[in-house]
C-alpha cells in the first residue's frame, strides 16, 4: 500500500495535467481527480498491486477521470455536476399541473369527440379507428383495402382539421 500512495504523490502533477485536458477546468479536474483516485485506494489491494506492478496504473486513473466526467450515472456527475431541485417548487407545480391542466384536457377531449362527429365520414371513420380502436396501418390497409401510405395522409388530415376546429372553439 506504501508503494500506491509513494506514486500517486511522486505522478500527481502528471495525473492532474492528464485531468485538466479532459475537463478543461482546473478545480473541476481535481474534483474528478480525487474521486478517481480514492477508488483505486478503496479498491483490493491485489488489483491495485497489477495496476502498479503492470504500469497501467497512469492510464486507467486517466480512463477513469474521462468516465467520471463524461458518464451521467458517475459518483462525480451525481455530486458535483447534477443540478438539485427544489421539492418544494415541484410539489407546487405538480399541484397547479393537476388543478389547472386537467380542465383543460377535459375541455381538450370535449372538443375533440364533438368535432369528430362533424367531420367527414370517411375522415371520422379513419380517426376512430386508428385512435380510439388502436388499429395499426397493417390493420386499416386490410379492413379498407386503402394503402398505408394513403391512410398516413389522410390520418394526418384528419387530426389538422380536428386541430383547426377545436382551436377556432
Amino acid at each position: 500500500m506504501k508503494t500506491l500512495n509513494d506514486w500517486i504523490t511522486n505522478n500527481y502533477e502528471r495525473l492532474h495535467s492528464n485531468a485538466c485536458r479532459i475537463v478543461s477546468n482546473p478545480d473541476k479536474a481535481s474534483d474528478c481527480l480525487h474521486i478517481c483516485i480514492l477508488s483505486i485506494l478503496e479498491s483490493q489491494e491485489e488489483k491495485q498491486q497489477m495496476l502498479l506492478d503492470g504500469g497501467k496504473l497512469e492510464n486507467f486513473i486517466t480512463m477513469c477521470v474521462n468516465i467520471q466526467w463524461k458518464s451521467t450515472t458517475s459518483p462525480y456527475h451525481k455530486h458535483h455536476r447534477k443540478q438539485p431541485q427544489q421539492e418544494s417548487e415541484y410539489i407546487e407545480w405538480k399541484h397547479n399541473i393537476e388543478d389547472e391542466e386537467r380542465t383543460q384536457y377535459d375541455l381538450s377531449c370535449d372538443c375533440i369527440f364533438s368535432e369528430l362527429g362533424s367531420l367527414h365520414y370517411y375522415y371520422r371513420i379513419l380517426l376512430t379507428d386508428k385512435f380510439i380502436e388502436g388499429l395499426t396501418y397493417q390493420q386499416m390497409n386490410e379492413k379498407y383495402k386503402i394503402s398505408k401510405n394513403s391512410l398516413l395522409k389522410d390520418i394526418k388530415v384528419g387530426v389538422q382539421m380536428l386541430k383547426t376546429k377545436c382551436i377556432e372553439r
